[in-house]
């Protein structure tokens, strides 16, 4: 080959590199961290960001969702291994084409701060009030015809499928701890109904509470006697109305 044609090779991919480099990194950093946190509404932080353009795959180092004030684990969740395969040719387009997103051993805690309190219960609720804003605010959107169209905030995802493996929950109330290992959690065509898409936050939303669902699920479902044994003295004492509400609440089964 030419000295020359290696040389235009090489200002091609340098050429894609400069083009593709900002925007995957701009959406992916946007969708773990500024979306992320408004969702959730604590913190969510993201370390270590590395991306192939030849394969259009990113691997994400660390990510972190902190937990609600008062409670003495920092985070909700913590994982240390995130692969993502993104289509590149829909990175410039409205809609923008995940085909997988693969989390590997991620770690949850549960933590309960009281009979009435815990963290995921927290998060849940923050998701549920932020998702219900966001729709009022898409609705108005829609009534606004708002001619910036292109920006990242009005950009639609689509993810073809999530995986969430070897997921470990930890839960602890006082100075008990219990470990669970929790089932793999699966999710196909997020925002994929009629091929429209859905935007980020609502992606975001989707995939945490159903997370924090399987978490729950998994904390009652298991024979969490040691954790259960904290609170049960007081829970017995309750009645009518108030006790049904807690057991809801709570780690406690009907």
């Amino acid at each position: 080959m030419k000295k020359s044609h290696i040389l235009l090779g090489l200002v091609v991919i340098a050429a894609g590199v400069y083009y593709f480099t900002p925007s995957l990194s701009s959406i992916v950093s946007k969708l773990v961290n500024k979306y992320g946190s408004e969702v959730v509404g604590t913190e969510v932080n993201l370390s270590g960001f590395d991306l192939s353009l030849t394969e259009g795959t990113a691997a994400i180092g660390k990510l972190t969702v902190a937990n609600p004030a008062n409670y003495k684990q920092p985070y909700l969740f913590e994982l240390n291994n995130v692969k993502v395969k993104v289509d590149l040719k829909s990175l410039t387009s409205d809609t923008i084409i995940i085909d997988s997103i693969e989390v590997n051993h991620p770690a949850i805690y549960y933590e309960m701060l009281s009979l009435t309190q815990n963290n995921i219960k927290e998060i849940e609720n923050n998701i549920k009030n932020y998702t219900a804003r966001n729709q009022a605010q898409e609705t108005q959107q829609e009534l606004t015809a708002s001619e910036e169209t292109s920006t990242e905030s009005s950009k639609k995802v689509i993810i073809k499928k999530l995986s969430i493996s070897d997921a470990t929950l930890s839960a602890s109330a006082g100075a008990e701890n219990v470990s669970i290992a929790l089932p793999t959690i699966t999710m196909n065509n997020i925002g994929g109904s009629q091929n429209k898409g859905t935007n980020i936050p609502q992606a975001i939303a989707q995939i945490m509470t159903k997370i924090l669902s399987i978490a729950s699920e998994s904390v009652i479902s298991n024979n969490i006697d040691n954790l259960k044994s904290v609170a049960k003295e007081n829970l017995d004492n309750m009645v009518g109305d108030v006790k049904e509400r807690v057991k809801t609440l709570g780690i406690f089964k009907n």
